[in-house]
């Protein structure tokens, strides 16, 4: 069941960052700045969020296991859309497919971990279960170094979707039995969950963390080419360097996280990311490099501690309604506002600025935490 989980969570992340170091690619041959790239995006993020959001309807009637499936179909049929698009309307349209795929699979999948597997294994588990999204932020600069130049973007847009329909078979065999049922979100168990301090503190803990990593993972190639004159293939380089060191501490993320605590683990990578983040506005030349490369090292740690703690919050009996409510918040700032605000800020020639004050931003999450000690206890 965890193998199923992690491959198909490979493809819900893949399908999503595989844009990123192909937007310079897709700038040039489609005929728009970054200002449209951030704004691509934030539609991702909401599409993302919206299908999370109602994702339980879906999962209550047919099972988790099934509702996957049918994530990792939306997306294979947004991968397609998006490769034979000819302008930025009908890739926005496979963008939005692919974004509602991705948001229908973390409520199911993450159910069917915590309902699944013990909770003395449950930090253990999501690390696994985590390698999934940070092998593809790894690969996919990777693959469009290799096969790019022979492919251009449509060949990699199609292989891609072809990878998830494969995928999409594999879970239908394998992955669906035992799965469970979701609970349909009603608004009363969302005004219950938002009455919660621990849930809006996860909201913006889970937005900040999104935001140091897929945020700037989506807009920081554009921006490294257009604001520093760097080619694209090295940064797409740079970006898949920043992304072994994490994938390293994920093996042992488990038990970091059980030998030094959820809370310690989140407040101090907040800081020490905050930093980073902010010296990506500030540095230049080969610092900046080694800057690009440390900065999310010890984020993919977090997500562990996060989704751990988050499985804490409010009643088991509406957990995916929890889950979704707090990751379709956070994707839409992380992965959505703050990509699309960074893009505005480098239009505007201040990119800079973007970084600092995303920096601030996390630096306040880490304030919220100190002041709500119920949220992360062991």
């Amino acid at each position: 069941m965890l193998s199923m989980l992690v491959l198909a969570v490979f493809c819900t992340m893949a399908a999503r960052a595989l844009f990123s170091p192909l937007m310079p690619t897709l700038q040039r041959e489609l005929g728009f700045g970054l200002s449209t790239a951030g704004s691509l995006f934030l539609l991702v993020s909401v599409s993302y969020g919206v299908a999370m959001l109602f994702s339980g309807f879906l999962s209550s009637r047919i099972g988790h296991g099934p509702a996957i499936v049918a994530a990792l179909g939306s997306i294979s049929i947004g991968l397609f859309t998006a490769a034979v698009a000819p302008n930025v309307w009908v890739l926005a349209t496979g963008i939005v497919l692919i974004g509602a795929g991705a948001g229908t699979y973390p409520p199911s999948g993450l159910v069917m971990i915590n309902t699944m597997i013990a909770a003395e294994r449950r930090n253990t588990a999501i690390s696994i279960h985590e390698l999934g999204p940070n092998l593809a932020l790894l690969a996919a600069p990777l693959l469009v170094i290799a096969f790019e130049p022979w492919l251009g973007r449509r060949g990699m847009l199609f292989g891609s979707a072809a990878l998830c329909a494969v995928a999409a078979l594999a879970f239908r065999r394998w992955g669906v039995s035992g799965s469970g049922y979701g609970t349909a979100p009603k608004l009363s168990t969302i005004l219950t969950i938002l009455r919660l301090r621990t849930a809006i503190l996860g909201m913006v803990i889970l937005s900040a963390a999104l935001a140091g990593v897929q945020g700037v993972y989506a807009i920081l190639p554009a921006y490294l080419v257009t604001q520093h004159g760097l080619s694209s293939g090295y940064v797409n380089l740079l970006l898949s360097l920043s992304r072994v060191t994490g994938i390293l501490l994920l093996v042992r993320a488990g038990a970091i996280i059980t030998r030094i605590g959820r809370r310690r683990t989140i407040a101090g990578i907040l800081l020490f990311s905050a930093v980073l983040t902010g010296l990506i506005g500030l540095v230049r030349g080969p610092l900046l490099a080694i800057v690009v490369v440390a900065q999310p090292a010890l984020l993919t740690v977090l997500f562990p501690a996060i989704l751990a703690s988050i499985a804490t919050i409010g009643d088991v009996r509406y957990q995916n309604v929890t889950y979704a409510l707090i990751i379709m918040i956070a994707v839409s700032v992380g992965s959505g506002v703050a990509p699309a605000l960074l893009g505005v800020f480098g239009d505007l020639g201040i990119g800079w600025a973007g970084f600092v004050v995303l920096a601030v931003f996390m630096l306040t999450a880490a304030v919220f935490l100190r002041s709500t000690p119920a949220f992360g206890r062991e």
